[in-house]
């Protein structure tokens, strides 16, 4: 009675305490908690503790023995609660995780032993393994995932996207004992994907196909940021130069030329006086007309301006050399970038998953 009631009070504590449980706690810590609470029979309070853990995904996951362990005593409270589809199905998840782990005999009931054994013989045994982050430079490097099974089935693995669309065919054929799957970071038109949640898809190929099960691994991929250059702004229209002579600007400059022309011609005593006036404002003024002329012309009014062609074409192809090569560097530094690879905790489903 009194072990009861212990138990019924720890229960009422956790259950407020869990919130305040969940701010600040890393997945290991979740796990530590889960699993004392299954040793004090608070299972359901165990079991949200347990998923928790392995709620968590990319850089901050558990780690496949960790997530095994948690797998394996979620399997154990299901069994307990009596939800034998739960049980069966976290039994299939560890059997993936870590076909090795086997509940201990002095540990678990001889029920859990059961859901265990039973899920090892429907489960197929296909496993994934996948080192931990990783970073390559796409199309140079590899990330490398390792398919196991001892009944060589013929599978396909792809890469597909968070949508569900396929990125990249990495393998078509059998497993024989093992086969390493190899990516390197490219879609199926080799272009680097964005930054985002993907997985590592393995479903049963050939003869196996009419067996449904899905094997996932899940993927986190980061790109660092990369510095790159702004292209250069296009010139000003202010550096240009005129390439046709400007009618207006020649008027400008004939002009004043004919009127001073002009009045030196009707106001002789400006320039000149006695009897050689006539002729003095004479050749002034014709002077003056003929630089005005002259002025007119040499703004080429209406005329292509060749030496002012040739600046304004050396003005436009120095500024689309330095875009281009602005370009073709800052495209070197993205190729150079490089790709993080983060995979998650794999899981499996099969026809009769829950």
């Amino acid at each position: 009675m009194i072990r009861l009631a212990t138990t019924l009070l720890l229960g009422a504590v956790l259950a407020m305490a869990l919130p305040a449980l969940a701010r600040g706690q890393s997945p290991g810590d979740f796990l530590d908690q889960g699993i004392r609470a299954y040793a004090v029979r608070e299972y359901d309070g165990a079991a949200w503790l347990l998923r928790r853990a392995l709620s968590a995904d990319g850089a901050g996951a558990l780690s496949t023995s960790d997530a095994a362990r948690a797998t394996l005593y979620l399997m154990a409270i299901e069994v307990v609660r009596n939800q034998r589809d739960s049980a069966l199905a976290a039994a299939r998840r560890l059997v993936v995780l870590d076909p090795r782990m086997r509940p201990d005999e002095q540990s678990f009931s001889p029920q859990v032993i059961a859901v265990y054994q039973e899920a090892r013989r429907s489960t197929p045994s296909v496993t994934i393994r996948a080192p931990g982050d990783t970073e390559i430079r796409p199309g140079a490097g590899v990330f490398v995932v390792r398919l196991g099974s001892a009944t060589a089935p013929e599978v396909t693995a792809v890469v597909t996207g968070a949508d569900g669309r396929v990125v990249r065919n990495l393998y078509a054929g059998t497993i024989r004992d093992s086969v390493d799957v190899r990516w390197n970071g490219l879609d199926g038109a080799g272009n680097t994907p964005p930054a985002g949640r993907y997985s590592i898809l393995v479903t049963p190929a050939g003869k196996d196909k009419d067996r449904r099960w899905t094997l996932r691994l899940p993927l986190e991929l980061a790109r660092p940021t990369v510095d790159t250059t702004p292209l250069p702004a296009a010139p000003p229209d202010s550096l240009f130069k005129p390439e046709r002579g400007d009618y207006k600007s020649a008027w400008q400059s004939l002009i004043p030329g004919v009127v001073a022309a002009g009045a030196i011609v009707v106001v002789p005593n400006l320039v000149a006086s006695g009897e050689q006036a006539s002729s003095a404002r004479l050749i002034v003024g014709g002077t003056v007309a003929i630089a005005g002329v002259a002025a007119f012309f040499s703004h080429h009014p209406g005329q292509r301006i060749p030496a002012n062609e040739q600046y304004n074409r050396q003005l436009r192809d120095t500024w689309k050399h330095n875009v281009a090569e602005t370009t073709r560097r800052n495209a070197e530094r993205l190729k150079g970038a490089t790709l993080v690879i983060r995979p998650g905790a794999p899981s499996l489903t099969t026809s009769d998953t829950p």
